[in-house]
Protein backbone atom coordinates (compact mmCIF):
# COMPACT_ATOMS: atom_id res chain seq x y z
CA UNK A 1 0.00 0.00 0.00
CA UNK A 2 2.69 2.49 0.67
CA UNK A 3 4.57 1.81 -2.83
CA UNK A 4 0.79 2.75 -3.98
CA UNK A 5 0.81 6.07 -1.93
CA UNK A 6 4.21 6.72 -3.01
CA UNK A 7 3.89 6.40 -6.85
CA UNK A 8 0.30 8.59 -6.01
CA UNK A 9 2.48 11.47 -4.50
CA UNK A 10 5.22 11.31 -7.55
CA UNK A 11 2.06 11.84 -10.17
CA UNK A 12 1.06 14.84 -7.96
CA UNK A 13 4.28 16.11 -8.00
CA UNK A 14 4.68 15.70 -12.20
CA UNK A 15 1.78 16.94 -12.62
CA UNK A 16 2.02 19.73 -10.80
CA UNK A 17 5.49 20.48 -12.44
CA UNK A 18 3.64 20.16 -15.92
CA UNK A 19 0.75 22.77 -14.74
CA UNK A 20 3.25 24.91 -13.62
CA UNK A 21 5.56 25.03 -16.07
CA UNK A 22 2.89 25.30 -19.02
CA UNK A 23 0.90 28.10 -17.08
CA UNK A 24 4.64 30.40 -17.01
CA UNK A 25 4.76 29.16 -20.81
CA UNK A 26 1.26 30.54 -21.81
CA UNK A 27 2.25 34.31 -19.74
CA UNK A 28 5.00 34.31 -21.94
CA UNK A 29 3.65 33.76 -25.26
CA UNK A 30 1.60 36.99 -26.94
CA UNK A 31 -2.35 37.08 -26.74
CA UNK A 32 -3.42 35.06 -29.63
CA UNK A 33 -0.35 33.28 -31.06
CA UNK A 34 -0.22 30.61 -32.46
CA UNK A 35 1.29 27.68 -30.76
CA UNK A 36 3.36 24.93 -32.01
CA UNK A 37 1.29 21.57 -30.64
CA UNK A 38 3.56 18.53 -29.32
CA UNK A 39 4.82 16.24 -31.61
CA UNK A 40 3.29 18.05 -34.83
CA UNK A 41 5.09 21.51 -34.67
CA UNK A 42 3.84 22.06 -38.48
CA UNK A 43 0.55 22.43 -36.91
CA UNK A 44 -0.58 25.27 -34.55
CA UNK A 45 -3.23 25.77 -31.51
CA UNK A 46 -4.53 28.14 -29.96
CA UNK A 47 -2.00 28.91 -26.60
CA UNK A 48 -3.99 26.75 -24.10
CA UNK A 49 -5.07 23.89 -26.08
CA UNK A 50 -1.48 23.50 -27.07
CA UNK A 51 0.01 23.81 -23.71
CA UNK A 52 -2.56 21.76 -21.74
CA UNK A 53 -2.10 18.51 -24.54
CA UNK A 54 0.48 16.71 -22.52
CA UNK A 55 -0.17 17.65 -19.07
CA UNK A 56 -3.81 16.17 -20.11
CA UNK A 57 -2.68 12.98 -21.85
CA UNK A 58 -0.37 12.49 -18.76
CA UNK A 59 -3.50 12.67 -16.58
CA UNK A 60 -4.92 9.88 -18.60
CA UNK A 61 -1.90 7.52 -18.57
CA UNK A 62 -1.72 8.82 -15.02
CA UNK A 63 -5.42 7.23 -14.47
CA UNK A 64 -5.06 4.47 -16.59
CA UNK A 65 -1.93 3.39 -14.96
CA UNK A 66 -3.49 3.73 -11.33
CA UNK A 67 -6.72 1.53 -12.35
CA UNK A 68 -4.45 -1.37 -13.45
CA UNK A 69 -2.28 -0.89 -10.24
CA UNK A 70 -5.32 -1.15 -8.05
CA UNK A 71 -6.43 -4.43 -10.48
CA UNK A 72 -3.11 -6.25 -9.92
CA UNK A 73 -2.31 -8.17 -7.02
CA UNK A 74 -1.25 -6.39 -3.74
CA UNK A 75 1.55 -8.67 -2.79
CA UNK A 76 5.29 -9.53 -4.12
CA UNK A 77 7.20 -8.65 -6.20
CA UNK A 78 4.33 -6.88 -8.82
CA UNK A 79 3.95 -4.55 -5.99
CA UNK A 80 7.51 -2.73 -6.92
CA UNK A 81 7.29 -3.61 -10.88
CA UNK A 82 3.96 -1.53 -10.63
CA UNK A 83 5.52 1.44 -8.87
CA UNK A 84 8.97 1.64 -10.91
CA UNK A 85 6.47 1.24 -13.75
CA UNK A 86 4.31 4.61 -12.06
CA UNK A 87 7.18 6.09 -11.17
CA UNK A 88 9.28 6.08 -14.68
CA UNK A 89 5.88 7.34 -16.07
CA UNK A 90 5.33 10.47 -14.22
CA UNK A 91 8.85 11.44 -15.05
CA UNK A 92 9.04 11.45 -18.51
CA UNK A 93 5.80 12.51 -18.83
CA UNK A 94 6.89 15.81 -16.56
CA UNK A 95 10.25 15.88 -19.11
CA UNK A 96 8.47 15.67 -22.05
CA UNK A 97 6.08 18.78 -21.34
CA UNK A 98 8.96 20.61 -20.59
CA UNK A 99 11.57 19.47 -23.74
CA UNK A 100 7.84 20.51 -25.18
CA UNK A 101 7.74 23.61 -23.58
CA UNK A 102 11.09 24.36 -23.65
CA UNK A 103 10.86 23.77 -27.84
CA UNK A 104 8.18 25.84 -28.33
CA UNK A 105 9.00 28.80 -26.76
CA UNK A 106 12.44 29.13 -28.59
CA UNK A 107 10.10 28.72 -32.08
CA UNK A 108 8.15 31.42 -30.91
CA UNK A 109 10.98 33.52 -29.81
CA UNK A 110 12.50 32.87 -33.43
CA UNK A 111 8.92 34.52 -34.49
CA UNK A 112 8.82 37.23 -32.16
CA UNK A 113 5.43 36.08 -30.54
CA UNK A 114 6.47 36.31 -27.33
CA UNK A 115 5.77 39.26 -24.88
CA UNK A 116 8.85 41.48 -24.12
Amino acid sequence: MFLSLAADGLWIIALSIMASASRNAWKRIAPGAPTPLPLVSARRAKPGAALSLIPAAAFVAGAALLVAHRAAPTAGPVVVVWFCLRAIAAALFALACLRYLQSALETLAREGQLRP
